[in-house]
């Protein structure tokens, strides 16, 4: 009908006049943050932003692409490749799909299984989840779910070695990128002038995440003509150099490993630590408290009372992340499942301390770490 097509005409408008506000106000943000960023040091930047639970406001395109994509199609776009296979992002949304490359979802499957049991171990020690966040798995799709596939195949990159067609995937919550102002300070930092505004363009550098490695120090100068923020490492004496709170961050892990093998109950086989970002939840969904209820006339809508989340990439807070349970075990609380998490532990990547270092700092982090892990332990199992 017309006045259907009128609606949507306004609808449209809309829509349209709030995407170039929501721009402008992005580029007018964008200015303000690179104004501020000339008058810090990329040191005094990064100190500051990645504390944990900061929040950064960012004008960045990658804010302003997702923050235009909230209930849109758009296609699915690759963000990393992992032991398992590939990671696409949903735009506009806090979803991504991990998709095995090879026809072998055992992986994914333990993956699902063993994220569940740490997610629902972190939900009952409050001390920790403060500290380390867990992304949420929401769901676990095959190549027969019709619903799925109807819905959502056409928006997965068609490509020689990776067709479009029905895979196991496992839907999880993403871990977002570190935004722009913590991105270029990085950069400016740690990569040689020659190669920093090629650095600054590349496109995968906006998918910045960092392994902080508490257990190891910096050798050599990487390759610097193809200078990655993809998992960039940071390691120990990078970290004692920035004046980050490295004890925060080792207590953080400590206490995260005691959850894992005391609470969840397995070894923590390659595990990851990662420090990366969320989009800031503006609104949370609220109810009435049974005392407003009871000044309240009978039958009193309260629906204008409900206020759901909506997210502003614009606006990201700063955490530290654990994830990656593809290749986790169970363990036995006796000597076997021990023996089970000292060898996951060791044979780790060096996020964590380990002991018998000669370096001071490290020798120093293993020391208040191990401190903290017993200490936590002995909580749990009390």
């Amino acid at each position: 009908s017309r006045r259907a097509l009128a609606a949507t005409d306004a609808t449209d408008t809309s829509v349209d006049q709030s995407l170039a506000q929501a721009a402008m106000e992005s580029m007018r943000l964008g200015e303000r943050l690179e104004h501020e960023a000339v008058s810090e040091t990329p040191e005094a930047i990064l100190k500051r932003m990645l504390s944990v639970k900061t929040v950064v406001s960012t004008g960045s395109s990658f804010a302003q692409r997702q923050q235009a994509a909230i209930g849109s199609n758009t296609e699915f776009r690759e963000i990393g490749t992992g032991s398992i296979g590939k990671v696409f992002e949903h735009p506009g949304t806090i979803l991504v799909y991990k998709v095995p490359v090879a026809d072998q979802p055992e992986k994914l499957w333990n993956n699902y299984l063993k994220h569940a049991r740490v997610y629902e171990s972190f939900e009952a020690m409050p001390p920790v989840d403060e500290q380390v966040v867990i992304p949420r798995c929401f769901f676990y799709t095959n190549p027969d779910d019709e619903a799925f596939w109807t819905q959502n195949l056409e928006w997965f990159p068609d490509l020689p070695l990776f067709p479009r067609v029905a895979h196991h995937v496992l839907c999880m919550e993403r871990v977002f990128p570190l935004p722009l102002p913590i991105r270029n300070a990085l950069i400016e930092k740690f990569c040689p002038p020659m190669y920093q505004q090629s650095a600054k363009k590349y496109e995968a550098n906006k998918d910045c995440l960092i392994r902080p490695y508490l257990g190891r120090l910096k050798y050599g100068y990487g390759n610097y003509p193809g200078f990655s923020l993809r998992n960039f490492r940071l390691h120990a004496d990078e970290i004692m150099d920035l004046g980050l709170d490295a004890s925060e961050l080792c207590t953080s892990m400590a206490r995260a490993l005691a959850v894992l093998h005391w609470h969840a109950k397995i070894d923590g086989e390659d595990i990851e630590f990662v420090i990366g970002s969320s989009p800031l939840k503006e609104k949370v969904v609220s109810v009435s408290k049974a005392s407003e209820l009871s000044t309240m006339a009978p039958y009193t809508s309260t629906y204008d009372r409900v206020q759901h989340n909506t997210l502003n990439f614009t606006k990201r807070v700063t955490s530290l992340w654990m994830l990656d349970f593809d290749a986790c075990s169970d363990i036995t609380m006796d000597s076997n499942g021990v023996d089970m998490a000292v060898k996951a532990f060791i044979g780790s990547n060096m996020y964590c301390p380990k002991p018998h270092n000669n370096n001071a700092f490290i020798a120093s982090m293993w020391s208040l770490f191990s401190e903290r892990y017993v200490e936590y332990s002995d909580y749990i199992l009390e």
